[in-house]
């Protein structure tokens, strides 16, 4: 008989101290102004209470997105590294994108896991301040496929699409999402007002919702999504020290995993399979064969930049079943402080703040705190998404006395979701018609853009085009004028494809590439920093020729 494989029993790691700043933007009217490396110097108040002093350090993991084109830094950990006084210590800087903080620590996690290290110090920092919103959403956009962003998805477009197949999947009118996302952010921001820390810290009743609405306030950018389903973007800093040394909170579990690089090949929407694997990952680690033996000891901080993706997540994390999944946040028996799962008390990245590469980071401590804090949890769950939805780590962390209570029986985890398949590289809408005029294809989802005035913009399409027995699924974009023709498709309606004249059309309508690569080469939506860094250079000489 074949000897089962054995199951990787790490060392053990507790979390010695934590520290993280407010978030919110420090840009001198909102929060005090600082730099990047000025937000990072306050890691440093974590030593004034850590019992591991700052030269026990022996490695610095920061977790950070893309700090070349938000901040034009490069080698930042290393910096950072010598700014704290711990210069000698490894340094490594880790980028999965709005996960980072997350991978941060779990990287930090593993150098001592393995016996590496002792002691070691996970940073998540972003500072997104220093560029405009509109810059801000072109470089986060870099972390999208480079095809589906020339035709203008963006993060917002994402969440409306999950949004889209969330109103299909329950049958969802209009005035039905409406009241749920009212609902939604108005949890978000009460938590969120007692708490100083939080970026948006102040009430948000639905019935102000619905009146920002006819005041274009709440004005909808991505249908159905309006500016009160989403995340403000924000400044923080986080930090945890690591260490072997027993502490009375102890890393339980991690987990991460990653989905496909393209939406329109993932084939659904309605669940995000790298969390489910991430999580799966971190139970087994835990020895959690069902996580809801935790129920009323499990608190649990998600990953919610819009309203579309928490009832999503809860169901992902295993913590909810699909039927009760939309009004689960609304449901303090399940989800308030003395619920079956208390879910994002602090606001979650609603109301709390979306600090990108901090923000997984800045979880994982508001976890710390709440186990050191509270006598009712025993265990706190952190949830991060990195890119788009593609790149998602899932933290544990326990009370060091609950854990060696418990029974534990080490197993990996089985039954993991299968991925959907990508598109043969090369297979493209063009490739499709081939020598035809036409082709048919089924409708998906869509979202359009609107301005502040309400006018439509582009437009966001899903479609599958089946050929033979194999079907393949296509994200496409549309300008201006298509709003109303696109809004009377539904899922499943038969459309037509067409190469006219060099043109690609769908029922008539225009395919269109918002963004395209100039004759200097440089793609006009950032698809990496060295796009971003030639644009400005360029920017700079024009503005200065001599």
């Amino acid at each position: 008989m074949m000897k089962p494989p054995e199951i990787f029993q790490p060392q053990r790691v507790y979390v010695a101290a934590s520290y993280m700043s407010p978030v919110g933007k420090f840009n001198g009217k909102h929060r005090d102004e600082m730099t990047y490396f000025e937000l990072a110097e306050q890691v440093g108040q974590i030593f004034d209470q850590s019992p591991v002093r700052r030269q026990d350090i022996e490695a610095v993991v920061v977790g950070s997105q893309n700090p070349f084109a938000f901040n034009h830094l490069d080698n930042v950990a290393a910096k950072i590294t010598g700014l704290l006084g711990i210069s000698g210590a490894k340094s490594v800087l880790i980028d999965t994108a709005s996960s980072s903080g997350a991978s941060a620590f779990e990287n930090a996690y593993l150098e001592i896991a393995s016996g590496r290290y002792e002691h070691v110090l996970a940073i998540g920092i972003q500072k997104m301040t220093d560029v405009s919103t509109d810059d801000a959403t072109q470089i986060i956009a870099g972390v999208i496929d480079k095809e589906e962003a020339e035709y203008g998805l963006t993060m917002p477009a994402c969440g409306a699409l999950v949004a889209k197949a969330l109103m299909h999947d329950y049958k969802l009118d209009e005035a039905q999402w409406l009241d749920l996302a009212s609902r939604w952010a108005e949890r978000a921001h009460h938590f969120a007002a007692n708490r100083p820390e939080a970026h948006l810290n102040f009430a948000l009743p639905a019935t102000t919702y619905y009146d920002d609405i006819q005041t274009g306030r709440n004005w909808i950018f991505y249908d159905p999504l309006r500016l009160y389903d989403s995340c403000p973007q924000s400044d923080a800093v986080a930090a945890c020290i690591l260490t072997s040394v027993p502490q009375a909170v102890q890393v339980a579990g991690v987990g991460a995993a990653t989905d496909l690089p393209t939406i329109a090949d993932r084939r659904q929407l309605g669940s995000f399979p790298a969390t489910v694997i991430a999580a799966r990952y971190a139970y087994a680690m835990a020895c959690l064969p069902n996580i809801r033996d935790m129920a009323h000891k499990l608190y649990v901080n998600m990953h919610d930049p819009f309203s579309s993706f928490g009832p999503v997540n809860l169901i992902d994390l295993g913590l909810v079943d699909s039927g009760e999944a939309l009004e689960a946040l609304l449901d303090d028996e399940v989800t308030g402080p003395q619920g079956r799962f208390p879910t994002n008390l602090s606001g979650g990245l609603l109301a709390r703040g979306h600090p990108l590469g901090a923000t997984g980071m800045v979880q994982v401590v508001e976890n710390h705190r709440m186990l050191m804090d509270t006598h009712s949890y025993q265990m706190a769950l952190a949830h991060s998404i990195g890119g788009p939805i593609n790149n998602n780590v899932v933290t544990l962390l326990e009370k060091t006395d609950h854990f060696e209570q418990r029974d534990r029986w080490p197993f990996k985890p089985i039954g993991l979701p299968q991925l959907a398949q990508m598109k043969p590289k090369g297979m493209a809408l063009e490739t499709v018609l081939g020598e035809r005029e036409r082709v048919k294809a089924r409708f998906g989802f869509a979202t359009t853009r609107f301005n502040r005035s309400g006018e439509p913009l582009n437009s966001i399409v899903l479609l599958e085009h089946v050929n033979g027995h194999k079907g393949y699924e296509f994200l496409i974009g549309t300008g201006p004028g298509q709003y109303e023709k696109i809004q009377r498709m539904r899922t499943g309606q038969e459309i037509r494809l067409a190469l006219q004249n060099g043109v690609l059309t769908l029922d008539e309508m225009p395919v269109m590439r918002l963004y395209h690569k100039t004759l200097e080469g440089i793609v006009e939506i950032a698809d990496s920093a060295w796009h971003r860094f030639v644009k400005r250079k360029a920017r700079v000489l024009s503005d200065n020729p001599h």
